[in-house]
């Protein structure tokens, strides 16, 4: 450990002790000076997750910063650069490992401040969850391939066997009109609910599995999923879906519209607003959807729950190659967006299909 002399003899020892434990796990840990930004300690394990020697990381201050994914380097940037304010972070990101493998880490840092008070050292955890990831996307595309399977056998099965009753029962109606008209307008009574409840069928069907999602077809699935809101609760639900939005990869729109339905849900649940909106609009190749909700923002600790459903939709987000953001707004409205670059979509997918390539993370002793 390479500590400057004027350093307390307490300070000393906790480093040390430090060094020890970061040898006897299989994560990385690292020491920083939080002065001018010098690696003073990295654990062995560094080099079986990142594939890299640990001399880089000691050589040059960029080396940590550099094996970064390129979509992940700004958010990362900005969490480092906010340890003076917030005192540390939790974040989730991609390194690119010298084989051109990638591999997810969760980092989690914090704050060491000396005697005096003053910001002395940066410590973090990081560790692979690669595998965890692979665990979330297959648990997620299962998710959609049951729900997609349940909603064609609603509409294919139940929503036709309904449509057949309502049919036959206006048939009834018609041979009771002129013998028996009391009993005639009870058939009638009958085919109204039949088409009430084939109407609730088939936006069921349609949540489950919306279809034609490509082109333009997001803005009208999203409009509907509105509709829905408005009639299944007392939230008024907007949707401000422009048209001209067009999205070529069916998966991606897919991806977006569980977003959308993720954090609607996730705001009636949590936030008890009174309004959501709904938006899509694209810039050029820039798409961006949004949910805003007027219910519960952050308690007295700054937090606001969320439950698992912000986990999906943040993994949703970088399966779709987008990238998320949560905030408060000047209102003290909860607005979380997704901001997806069309043009890298081809790109991004073939990067998350190669990552779970490089899944199994190799045992670190």
């Amino acid at each position: 450990m390479r500590a400057h002399k004027n350093e307390s003899a307490d300070f000393v020892a906790a480093e040390q002790g430090f060094r020890q434990l970061a040898e006897a796990i299989g994560a990385v840990l690292k020491m920083t000076d939080a002065e001018d930004g010098r690696t003073l300690y990295i654990s062995p394990a560094f080099r079986e997750i990142w594939g890299r020697g640990c001399d880089d990381v000691y050589d040059s201050t960029r080396a940590w910063f550099d094996a970064i994914h390129p979509e992940d380097r700004d958010r990362m940037l900005e969490a480092g650069l906010g340890i003076h304010k917030h005192g540390g972070y939790d974040e989730e990101y991609r390194i690119i490992r010298p084989d051109n493998t990638m591999r997810w880490i969760r980092e989690r840092a914090f704050g060491v401040r000396n005697k005096s008070g003053k910001l002395w050292r940066i410590a973090s955890v990081a560790e692979d969850i690669t595998r965890h990831k692979l665990v979330e996307k297959e648990v997620i595309e299962n998710n959609d391939r049951e729900r997609s399977q349940l909603g064609r056998d609603l509409h294919d099965g139940i929503c036709q066997q309904l449509v057949g009753i309502a049919f036959a029962t206006d048939l009834l109606r018609r041979d009771l009109i002129s013998s028996s008209p009391g009993e005639a307008v009870r058939a009638a009574k009958i085919t109204g609910l039949l088409d009430q409840a084939i109407t609730q069928a088939r936006n069921l069907s349609d949540a489950l599995c919306p279809v034609n999602l490509t082109g333009d077809g997001l803005a009208m699935a999203l409009r509907a999923l509105a509709g829905e809101t408005n009639k299944s609760s007392k939230v008024v639900c907007g949707a401000d879906c422009s048209e001209k939005v067009f999205i070529h990869d069916h998966a991606i729109a897919m991806h977006l519209y569980r977003i959308a339905q993720e954090a609607v849900q996730n705001a009636l649940k949590y936030g008890n607003p009174t309004q959501v909106l709904i938006r899509l609009s694209q810039d050029g190749d820039t798409i961006y959807l949004s949910v805003t909700d007027n219910g519960r923002g952050a308690d007295e600790e700054g937090q606001r729950n969320f439950g698992i459903g912000l986990s999906i939709i943040k993994f949703r987000a970088q399966m779709a190659g987008g990238q998320l953001k949560l905030e408060l707004n000047d209102a003290g409205k909860t607005v979380i967006t997704c901001t997806f670059q069309q043009n890298a979509a081809q790109e991004r997918k073939t990067d998350t299909d190669f990552l779970f390539l490089d899944a199994k993370a190799p045992t670190v002793a």
